[in-house]
């Protein structure tokens, strides 16, 4: 016979960036959590199945970051966006055409638009963040198995057999989510015919806090700026192109 359920105000499944962030936000705003993951989080940039994309946050992100205790961890390594330079160059032969820069002083303030983090990062600061508050239960190697919905509460059996019954049950456990396709949620997917090559880079002028977004008739070319690595300048990469669908 199957012991009792334990019970939570907000059980989490997914430690990603997306769930590990949820779970500082609500455990700094007093809520019981319970976060499940089946993979331990890689928190380190040479381990093997590190994440090495990386993730932009604009300004009312860095206000919920803050709040969630979050923010003043994630400072330090953070690359500030200054300035968001478009270039066209569609069409053939590909070619500047167009240069448009948009700074951040032109919204008011002195902050930037965004400041970029790599994600392994992300993960190896929010863990840390976890485990100092006393309302948030962690629980990396555990996954969500199956679910069960009444109107007011939701009963998750874990992995590992355990049992939670919570008041929320939140599906941040991939595009595929188990845990969204047990609560019936459906979902539309439209392809646009393109694919994505994203990669960081090191290089020998500085980015100068620019990140540059080139317009190209398979898709944009994006360099978001880095922290510098070894005193090097670096930049993440995304180039998008045509693709099948």
């Amino acid at each position: 016979m199957a012991g009792a359920a334990e019970e939570t105000d907000i059980l989490i499944s997914g430690g990603g960036v997306a769930g590990l962030a949820a779970a500082a936000a609500f455990g700094a705003a007093g809520f019981r959590v319970i976060c499940v993951d089946p993979a331990p989080p890689v928190t380190e940039e040479a381990a093997q199945g590190a994440d090495l994309r990386t993730t932009a946050f604009l300004r009312p992100a860095r206000e919920l970051l803050a709040d969630a205790g979050l923010w003043d961890r994630l400072a330090p390594h953070a690359a500030p966006l200054q300035v968001m330079r478009i270039v066209e160059a569609g069409g053939a032969p590909p070619e500047t055409r167009v240069v448009r820069d948009f700074e951040a002083a032109d919204l008011g303030g002195a902050e930037p638009f965004g400041w970029n983090l790599p994600n392994w990062l992300l993960r190896r600061e929010m863990v840390a963040r976890l485990a100092d508050l006393p309302t948030v239960d962690f629980r990396p190697g555990t996954g969500s198995a199956a679910l069960f919905t009444r109107e007011g509460e939701a009963l998750v059996t874990l992995s590992d057999g355990a049992r939670v019954r919570t008041r929320l049950a939140v599906a941040a456990d991939g595009r595929h989510s188990p845990l969204r396709q047990a609560a019936g949620i459906g979902v539309r997917t439209l392809r646009y015919g393109q694919k994505a090559l994203a990669f960081a880079v090191t290089h020998p002028i500085p980015h100068g806090d620019v990140s540059t977004e080139i317009h190209l008739s398979g898709g944009p070319f994006t360099l978001v700026p880095l922290p510098d690595r070894g005193g090097v300048p670096a930049s993440a990469v995304v180039w998008m192109e045509r693709g099948p669908r």
